[in-house]
């Protein structure tokens, strides 16, 4: 410890991009107490908002494109004399190549825990199996997991003891999202897009990539518009599927109703114009898209995969699809476009569940005591060898 404090390294690639894990970082970094936390943000590219992160707590770049190379090794290096000078008692890795960072740096360094965290279940090769089979887990204290569905994954994939995997939800800052309905912006936002006024939204946050199988949502689409009339399909994101899936509204006859924003306008101010938000994905680790639907007191419809079942209760603040149908995801949006009470209610209660399970000021206290118990544990360990090291979430 430096001063009585906790010395901890959060370690992410970068925080320079608008995305889930750059942002809960550089929330992390934010909100964490300083007055029990000595906070250092190591990053591996440079950004504006890294920059600007040097108002919360300390920042360190370590610049590397891969530690294969000798330069990469160079910067483990560099990273093992920063955690031995600044006294870091745990280094925390949100990424693949910043855990081989975490890991290979903190070995020898004084550093008395390593942490790595699983967030997605889509980068798993068979060279990054075996990286953390042999090398990185064997060195890591604990393996953090952001929902059961991917402690479930890790386990298997990764050959790990459950016992050494603790799950963490992560938060959604309430605040940045505005309640559907209260918004004075929407309807500005709405014309932007083409939207007519008074027309029903429909919509989901996700990249336009296989994965997130939009073609299923396009094809539901198609059954909610030949049942319910003036409802509009927004697709907020962008990439490399636009073209295909721009096609497939053209060949079922709902191009006038489909709106892609390709990337442009403010997330949130699309999240207001919906009055139902889905997700289609084949596969999910903890979804921040539906932590954000719930931050806006919409009711979410989504496929049974990952975590989803584990951020909706099915029935209360939204359904989860278990058929991979356009048939089944269509059903329940338009019981909710026909059922304006219903809808409502749900949203209600997506809101509510939101701010009471999945705030972002109650995750960061939750992961506080995280790092307070690592400590205490390794420090017992330290006179007797005995002392169990696990750390229940």
């Amino acid at each position: 410890m430096k001063s009585g404090k906790i010395g901890v390294a959060l370690l992410v690639d970068t925080v320079g991009i608008d995305a889930g894990t750059e942002r809960l970082v550089a929330e992390i970094a934010k909100r964490i107490n300083s007055n029990r936390f000595d906070v250092h943000l190591c990053c591996l590219f440079d950004s504006e908002r890294f920059r600007q992160m040097s108002h919360y707590c300390h920042t360190k770049l370590f610049p590397a494109q891969s530690f294969h190379t000798p330069s990469g090794i160079r910067q483990i290096v560099a990273m093992r004399r920063y955690l031995r000078a600044e006294q870091i008692d745990i280094a925390h890795s949100f990424m693949v190549r910043t855990a081989i960072l975490a890991v290979a740096a903190g070995h020898r360094s004084g550093c008395t825990s390593t942490v790595t965290t699983r967030m997605s279940m889509d980068w798993y090769t068979p060279y990054k199996i075996k990286l953390f089979r042999y090398y990185l887990n064997p060195r890591t204290t604990r393996v953090m997991a952001n929902s059961e569905a991917i402690k479930q994954v890790a386990s298997s994939m990764e050959a790990l003891d459950p016992a050494r995997i603790d799950v963490m939800y992560q938060g959604v800052d309430t605040n940045r999202f505005t309640p559907y309905g209260e918004n004075p912006s929407v309807h500005s936002s709405a014309a932007r897009l083409g939207i007519p006024e008074g027309t029903a939204v429909v919509g989901i946050v996700a990249n336009y990539r296989p994965v997130k199988d939009l073609s299923l949502f396009l094809r539901a689409a198609k059954i909610v518009a030949d049942n319910v009339p003036r409802t509009a399909f927004l697709l907020v994101g962008k990439g490399e599927s636009l073209a295909e899936l721009t096609n497939l509204a053209r060949e079922m006859n709902i191009a006038k109703s489909v709106f892609f924003t390709n990337g442009e306008g403010d997330v949130r101010d699309h999240l207001a114009n919906m009055s139902i938000a889905c997700l289609s994905s084949v596969s999910e680790g903890f979804s921040n898209a539906i932590l954000e639907y719930m931050a806006c007191g919409l009711p979410v419809i989504a496929t049974a995969v990952g975590g989803n079942g584990e951020a909706i209760v099915d029935g209360q603040t939204g359904y989860l699809v278990r058929e991979r149908t356009p048939e089944a995801f269509a059903a329940p949006i338009i019981r909710l476009l026909q059922n304006e009470d219903l809808r409502r209610q749900m949203g209600s209660n997506s809101l509510m569940r939101a701010r009471e399970r999945f705030s972002m000021d109650g995750f960061v206290a939750r992961l506080e005591q995280y790092y307070e118990q690592l400590v205490e544990r390794r420090v017992a360990a330290t006179y007797n060898p005995g002392t169990p090291t696990a750390v229940n979430s």
